[in-house]
């Protein structure tokens, strides 16, 4: 996108602007991230790059609520919660990994 620094955003593309918002979302110091559809206008490989972001913001604290459609994408989640109708029809999460043995304080 660094080519594209000067343009205004008309004349980017659909996916390029989608991936400029993304990347204004996880700089700053922030304490919640809400994303609609991040990967929505995005091809597979700038979704999992999206995805790959929001991960990275995750491990650095950041909680995230990440709406999707896509189930490939939801797999990156901690916890995923289906909506059907408007309705919660089912939710799923993460099961604890090995660091769950350690007691607090002791994961560096």
């Amino acid at each position: 996108m660094a080519d594209r620094a000067s343009w205004f955003p008309d004349q980017l593309s659909g996916g390029e602007r989608q991936r400029v918002a993304i990347a204004r979302a996880v700089v700053g110091d922030r304490r919640l991230l809400l994303a609609d559809e991040p990967s929505g206008a995005l091809d597979s490989v700038n979704a999992d790059e999206v995805m790959r972001l929001l991960h990275e913001a995750c491990t650095r604290g950041v909680a995230a609520v990440v709406v999707t459609h896509d189930a490939r994408l939801a797999a990156w989640a901690d916890r995923v919660v289906v909506l059907r109708d408007g309705r919660v029809s089912g939710q799923t999460t993460r099961p604890p990994g090995p660091e769950s043995l350690l007691t607090p304080g002791e994961i560096r």
